[in-house]
């Protein structure tokens, strides 16, 4: 999959191609409809398939007091796209000047002459353009001025609710993580390098792996059920969300593994973990021991939960 970040630079190197657009965070149900449609699409007409998003996401620029956590890091949502076999990504780099542009210049200019499109697939309710003032009504009109067609993806329901990167956010920041898995098809992933922490855990018998997270969007704190994955690989783990409260030291918040039946040195190390399900709130302990003792039992907990989704039918993995 080749990836570039500016849209001037397209070349897709066929007579033609199909394309999908949308900031696809979090890449949940209704994005992998889009890229499915438009990757099956792409082979059946012999044309490359390609995905125009943008870095960064466009609340960030226009009001960054409204923007998002991003539910997938940069460079794990390219590691996605590729899965689906998409051929290339624009991750086009916005900022005002390309907010600026008009929806008919956009589609003249990128779709028409840069990316030669020949089907595009969106959602119904994509806007684009400057002030959003572009709508797929406007980009089926414009269809056959630039000779181009459009399909359409209506929003997918999960037990009568409409997915969205939105909705998947707000049960993130309660919580309920087990509720978005449905929504996303996987578990909600953190990704990040394995730095040094204060080895307290070590201390306590519980030696952690301390996450440092490129991805903004971390669920609330507290103790979760979790999947550790290095290199592929996976653990079942159990992980502390939050500021350690228990310890007069404690500052600075911290997602923290233990990871059950592992040993070695991961520090320095990319890795990824799953949310499978929140076990508790945080709490601080009035003694290391009660601390101590509370550890075991989330532990154990976690391990039930774990082994409950491993032997049910049908439950698959994290990812």
């Amino acid at each position: 999959m080749e990836i570039i970040h500016d849209l001037e630079h397209a070349q897709p190197g066929a007579p033609g191609s199909v394309v999908t657009i949308g900031n696809f965070d979090g890449i949940h149900l209704g994005h992998q409809a889009l890229l499915r449609s438009a990757v099956e699409e792409a082979r059946h007409r012999g044309l490359p398939s390609v995905v125009v998003t943008f870095e960064p996401h466009p609340l960030k620029v226009l009001a960054p007091e409204r923007a998002p956590g991003i539910l997938l890091a940069a460079e794990d949502k390219m590691e996605l796209l590729e899965c689906f076999g998409v051929d290339l990504v624009v991750a086009q780099r916005f900022d005002r000047e390309f907010a600026a542009i008009e929806a008919e210049a956009f589609v003249r200019h990128y779709l028409a002459d840069r990316l030669k499109t020949k089907k595009v697939w969106v959602g119904r309710d994509l806007r684009f353009g400057r002030g959003r003032r572009g709508s797929v009504q406007d980009l089926v009109r414009w269809g056959a001025l630039y000779d181009y067609e459009v399909g359409i993806i209506d929003p997918i329901l999960v037990n009568g609710a409409r997915i969205s990167s939105s909705e998947i956010r707000r049960l993130l920041e309660q919580g309920r993580v087990d509720e978005v898995r449905p929504m996303l098809g996987r578990h909600h992933f953190v990704s990040g390098t394995v730095v040094s922490g204060n080895k307290r855990g070590r201390d306590l018998g519980f030696p952690t792996a301390n996450l440092s997270t490129r991805t903004e969007m971390v669920p609330l704190d507290g103790i979760y059920a979790t999947v550790f994955e290095l290199k592929q690989r996976q653990w079942p783990s159990v992980s502390s969300v939050g500021f350690n409260p228990t310890f007069a030291d404690a500052g600075k918040r911290t997602v923290e593994t233990f990871i059950f039946d592992f040993e070695g040195d991961l520090y320095g190390e990319t890795v990824k973990l799953f949310f499978v399900k929140r076990i508790r709130e945080e709490r601080k302990f009035n003694s290391v021991e009660a601390l101590v003792a509370q550890m075991r039992q989330d532990a154990v907990a976690a391990r039930t939960i774990l082994d409950d989704l491993a032997g049910r039918p049908g439950a698959g993995g994290p990812s």
